[in-house]
Order: structure tokens, then sequence, then C-alpha cells
């Protein structure tokens, strides 16, 4: 039975690996809908980064229009964070994007995110992705899980 319970759990673990597909991503957008809050050397945003993202995976090529909540924050308390909805363009597919930059005050970030579901051939996907933002534009890879 032990031996039984240990065949599945590997099985169960292959399974999820092949179906993982390793994914590039191109994107690019601009930050629209925005509140500043600035008092000295402080300054704190919220609002949306909307664009257009282009992700290859395997021979399949998919392009996305997104809208994301963002949150933006200078020292002493920095961050860079949002989330996303992942539009395939022509459908009401999405998927989700969760995400968080790091805030070099430079124009070039290190970001990273989460696919964490979403609806038609996205429903349950997973994944994780690392990417450059260069002032509002970027390029990255990850693994993208369409379960």
């Amino acid at each position: 039975m032990k031996n039984i319970f240990i065949i599945l759990i590997i099985s169960l673990g292959f399974i999820k690996i092949v179906n993982s597909e390793d994914v590039t991503m191109k994107y690019g957008g601009d930050w629209v809908n925005t509140t500043v809050i600035q008092n000295g050397d402080f300054m704190s945003m919220a609002g949306s980064f909307v664009g257009t993202n282009v992700m290859q995976m395997g021979s399949e090529e998919i392009r996305t229009n997104f809208t994301c909540t963002g949150l933006f924050q200078t020292a002493p308390a920095p961050m860079l964070m949002g989330s996303c909805n992942m539009k395939q363009a022509g459908t009401q597919d999405f998927w989700v994007l969760n995400w968080n930059c790091t805030v070099s005050g430079t124009g070039r970030e290190n970001c990273k995110g989460n696919a964490i579901g979403g609806t038609g051939k996205f429903k349950n996907v997973s994944g994780s992705m690392e990417w450059t933002d260069i002032a509002g534009f970027g390029e990255g890879k990850g693994t993208f899980n369409l379960n």
C-alpha cells in the first residue's frame, strides 16, 4: 500500500511537470487614472497600468491586453506591486498575474510574478515569471502551466 501511494505522488508530480511550458514574454504599457500623494521626498501613487503582452509558449503565441491595479511608493517604505487581468486578445479568456518589482529609482526594475488562475483555456493556470521592466516596457521568461 505504501508503494502504491509513493508511485501515485510521483506520477502526479510528473504530470504537473509535463504540463508546464517554458514561456518568454514582451510587454509595453503606461500608467493611467493615477492618484498621487506627495509630501517632501515621499511619494505614493495608485493607478492602473494598461498595455499589451506577447507571450511565446512553445510554438503558440499568446497576445493579451492587460489592465493592472498597481501601487508605487518611495522610501522609507518603497514598493512597486500589483495584480493584472491578462485578457487574451479576440477572446473572453483571461488569467491573473500578481507581481512585484524592486524599487531602485533608476527606471530599471527587476520583477517577479505568479499566474494564479483565470477563465476559459486559462482556468486553474499556474506559473511564475521574472522580467526586467524599463520605464513601462519589459522582457522576461518563466513557466506557465495550463492545467
